[in-house]
């Protein structure tokens, strides 16, 4: 039998054999993995996005891992609302495949029943009413669990802000892994399944205790921090001496989840755009400056926006920041105080240092695959 201290090590290798992922990925995923047969030691569950840009980059291949390794798993594509929602009650570990038409423009009825489900289910004692029986009765069903999607593209902003990212490319010509095969895979992983099975049932009330108990995790942002508190609480018991490096994938991970954030919104890029732009220890900036410095920004989409000074401050007003006249050194113009756009910068956009902690450790940790 696995030593207890080997739970997240024989998780992780296993996940390692058959998958090729960022460095700093197969931590958190182990984890996870682990984690899922407590879940109610937990107020809430993180999701797992697997996400490439196109197909073929192994997503269904670690979600087959997973289905090996975690607590009560169904794995599967399609799934109604009304499927999902009474599947949950028995609290399985679901791994959907091909979710990215829930990210459709004009997701269908469908779609949109299935997403209100996921959304719901991600926090516990998350229920959702239906009709149900032969006389309509109001029935609340329970949609709390652990859920892994894997999608090309990706996913409704709603979902996707309940997950850890995980961006997967397609391996290189250098890169190997295990032939999968089912029956072999599952001989394998049997007793690693049953050791994760046996340390959560002792261990519950010992994770429950660490995260009760944790310290915030002020190197994430409140939302990040929601999600990796389960991770950090399994790590605690398990492995303390991981802590440290778990940290740093959480600071991986989350850093490009959020660039990735800024991206998708064309109003969240601007403000960063706005904050990489300004003049170091300046006080004020002309509308007319940031405007010429925006349009100079190689590959920005400003200058082909025709982004003018009213569209500009049309897409700064919901963030509070508003333009005023301000003095230069020879009349009034219009223009913005750095005062004005400092709490948006902070409440909206990565921490500067956090950016930098994110290069640096994304360098030193992604050595297991060459594309990252």
């Amino acid at each position: 039998m696995i030593q207890p201290l080997d739970v997240i090590d024989s998780a992780e290798n296993f996940i390692r054999r058959f998958s090729i992922l960022s460095g700093v990925a197969y931590l958190p995923l182990a984890i996870w993995a682990v984690a899922t047969h407590l879940p109610d030691a937990f107020d809430a569950f993180p999701y797992i996005a697997l996400l490439s840009p196109a197909k073929q980059c192994g997503k269904t291949r670690v979600l087959e891992v997973l289905e090996l390794l975690t607590s009560k798993a169904w794995r599967g594509t399609s799934a109604t609302s009304a499927a999902l929602f009474r599947m949950m009650e028995d609290v399985p570990t679901l791994l959907l495949d091909e979710v990215e038409a829930l990210g459709s423009n004009k997701p269908s009825e469908g779609a949109l029943a299935v997403l209100a489900v996921l959304n719901a289910g991600h926090r516990k004692g998350a229920t959702v009413p239906r009709c149900d029986g032969p006389n309509h009765e109001v029935r609340h069903f329970p949609v709390y669990g652990p859920k892994a999607f894997a999608a090309i593209g990706s996913l409704p902003d709603t979902l996707a802000d309940r997950c850890i990212h995980v961006t997967m490319q397609r391996k290189t010509p250098s890169q190997t892994v295990d032939r999968f095969l089912q029956g072999r895979a599952k001989a394998d992983a049997e007793p690693i399944r049953e050791s994760l099975v046996e340390w959560a049932t002792r261990n519950q009330e010992s994770v429950r205790h660490a995260y009760e108990n944790m310290e915030d995790l002020k190197f994430l942002s409140d939302r990040d921090a929601d999600l990796w508190m389960p991770l950090f609480a399994a790590c605690t018991v398990a492995a303390s001496a991981r802590l440290g490096e778990l940290q740093r994938c959480a600071v991986v991970l989350s850093g490009a989840k959020a660039a990735g954030d800024i991206e998708d919104s064309l109003q969240l890029k601007l403000l960063a755009d706005v904050q990489n732009v300004w003049t170091p220890g300046a006080d004020k900036m002309t509308t007319a400056t940031m405007l010429q410095r925006l349009h100079e920004i190689a590959e920005s989409p400003w200058a082909a926006h025709g982004l003018s000074a009213n569209r500009l401050s049309a897409m700064l007003r919901p963030f509070g920041v508003a333009s005023r006249q301000i003095r230069t050194e020879s009349e009034n113009v219009k223009g913005y105080l750095r005062a004005s756009l400092d709490e948006a910068f902070c409440r909206y956009l990565p921490i500067k240092g956090n950016q930098s902690e994110t290069s640096d450790t994304t360098r030193v940790n992604t050595g297991d695959n060459d594309d990252f």
